[in-house]
């Protein structure tokens, strides 16, 4: 299992980033001061409590921790964490194991299956220098129609920025409200909105809410764990820009 982390971190597949408290699970992977470990599990001895003076006592107990130079400890959760915070790093999820494990949930796709639209990103061709400098920007959208006649007259609606756009990832869904489907996967990135000001072709101002700035592969692996329903175990990091299993 460490020789395959490894050449998944070697391939890019994984990524190390920042530890937060919330990162801490039980089956993840960990450095600290450099050795990679496994937390297997944890045995919890105490629950989160508060004592009479109002001090207050957080959930606790021994962790089975495996590491790859072949040593294992049970120190305390808390203690795990502190030591993770001073010197330490998550190691992300394998983003190839995640969409084929959705591929393997949702391959059974049969006629009494209702195709409800099409979930889609979309990069801008827009020449505006603001607009063009920035790398990772996409538009997450929904159309009940297909998507190449929806992005038809792009270059004329303030929503595409008023500029032709490319179409680099759709989903044709089935069976669910597809609309509050986008409005969760744009709540899940919407810390990452663009922020401009649009003017159509009457001068009118608007601020489209639908473009992002964020990795295509972030944004492909956020919607599959949008339809498989995981996405409420996951947050987005921004800083390290990848996604994070809380």
């Amino acid at each position: 299992m460490f020789k395959e982390l490894q050449d998944d971190l070697a391939l890019g597949k994984r990524k190390l980033v920042d530890f937060k408290e919330s990162n801490l699970r039980e089956g993840s992977y960990y450095v600290h001061n450099g050795i990679l470990f496994l937390l297997e599990s944890v045995t919890y001895e105490r629950e989160s409590h508060y004592k009479e003076d109002g001090t207050r006592v957080f959930k606790d107990g021994r962790t089975r921790c495996i590491f790859e130079n072949g040593t294992e400890s049970n120190i305390l959760k808390r203690s795990v964490e502190k030591n993770l915070y001073k010197n330490g790093k998550v190691v992300t999820q394998n983003v190839d194991k995640v969409i084929e494990e959705f591929t393997e949930s949702f391959s059974g796709i049969t006629k009494e299956d209702k195709e409800t639209g099409h979930i889609y990103v979309l990069k801008s061709l827009s020449e505006r220098e603001e607009i063009a400098s920035l790398n990772n920007l996409y538009k997450i959208g929904y159309s009940s129609t297909s998507v190449q006649d929806r992005i038809r007259n792009a270059e004329n609606e303030p929503t595409y920025l008023m500029a032709p756009v490319k179409v680099e990832s759709s989903w044709m869904c089935y069976n669910m409200n597809t609309q509050k489907f986008e409005s969760l996967i744009h709540r899940f990135f919407g810390h990452t909105c663009l922020e401009i000001d649009v003017f159509d072709n009457n001068e009118i101002r608007h601020t489209p809410r639908e473009w992002f700035i964020v990795p295509l592969k972030a944004i492909e692996q956020a919607i599959l764990l949008l339809i498989s329903g995981d996405i409420i175990n996951y947050t987005y990091d921004k800083d390290n820009e990848v996604l994070i299993k809380k």
